[in-house]
């Protein structure tokens, strides 16, 4: 899962002005600091991450469908993507590296493009130039810093992956800023070829996500939001069932009984020939299985693709 920039929401990831003096160029610099955000607590964020660049009024509409009401996109902010997610009556996130936000910084004509979007719930954030997950906590502060600076209305994320909590002892500590994030979003995929070795899904799966889970759940401060990441795809020879999903959150629930939040890796995969990962879009089993997990957190019905076994 160790990835570019480029992959999406924590792969390898509600809607939630300013002053005049913010628009003239100029880089933000850490110093900075702006005073403590309010952030509008997300009355359930249900996120599907959309990979693919082209835009697809289709699969917009039909991840509304499945109870979704944001994407994840693995781009910056659009127009074009405002004009999708709000014709589909969605929001969405877009991601930005640290270097596109200082860019972003100085560019007073964006800022102002970006600040007019309707659709834009926030963005998530890292340093393309080092491992993923390993973004220092300097380069945190610096862009969580700056997008809240600029958009303070917006939500700010910082996924945290969660498998070196494993094979990197001291990687917590030297990593792992909530301060930076306006959600906790933790990511891992349970099932397939992982770093730690392989497993399937009637594995014991659970007690290894589990154990790095309390690792994380002790550092946490107490009122702190989250949004778990979680495994949509399946790898080929690797067979996940329509409940796969529903399990992952029970392991986020043993430690935050009342997150309300989800998002569920990945609709559509950056490439249609994503061989040997499949993506969920198509595949009804998994849709469903979206579906399942949205409907149990929304209290309302979904509508997925008519369910087929395949098996």
């Amino acid at each position: 899962m160790v990835r570019k920039a480029r992959v999406g929401l924590g792969r390898g990831l509600a809607a939630l002005g300013f002053c005049a003096a913010l628009l003239v160029p100029g880089p933000i610099f850490p110093f900075q600091l702006p005073r403590e955000p309010v952030v509008r607590a997300p009355a359930g964020l249900r996120v599907l991450v959309l990979e693919r660049d082209e835009p697809d009024a289709a699969a917009w509409g039909a991840i509304r469908d499945l109870g979704a009401n944001a994407v994840a996109i693995s781009r910056p902010p659009s127009a074009e993507i405002d004009r999708l997610a709000d014709d589909a009556g969605l929001t969405y996130l877009a991601l930005l590296t640290t270097d596109e936000i200082s860019t972003l910084a100085a560019d007073a004509s964006r800022i102002s493009e970006v600040r007019a979007e309707h659709a834009l719930a926030g963005f998530y954030y890292w340093d393309s130039q080092v491992l993923e997950g390993f973004t220092t906590p300097e380069a945190q502060q610096q862009a969580y810093s700056t997008l809240k600076l600029l958009f303070p209305d917006k939500l700010v994320l910082y996924p945290t992956r969660l498998d070196p909590i494993a094979w990197s002892p001291d990687f917590l500590d030297r990593y792992f800023r909530p301060e930076f994030t306006d959600l906790v979003t933790p990511y891992f995929y349970p099932v397939g070829t992982t770093i730690l070795g392989q497993a399937r899904e009637e594995d014991a799966w659970q007690g290894r996500l589990g154990e790095s889970l309390s690792a994380l759940a002790s550092r946490i401060p107490p009122g702190k939001g989250l949004l778990p990441v979680l495994q949509g795809f399946e790898q080929e020879g690797y067979p996940v069932s329509s409940h796969f999903l529903a399990d992952q959150f029970a392991s986020y629930r043993r430690f935050w009984p009342n997150v309300p939040n989800a998002a569920v890796f990945a609709w559509e995969l950056a490439s249609p020939d994503s061989a040997p990962l499949i993506e969920i879009a198509g595949r009804p089993d998994l849709e469903q299985g979206v579906c399942n997990l949205f409907r149990g957190l929304w209290r309302r019905s979904c509508r997925a693709g008519p369910f087929v076994s395949w098996r």
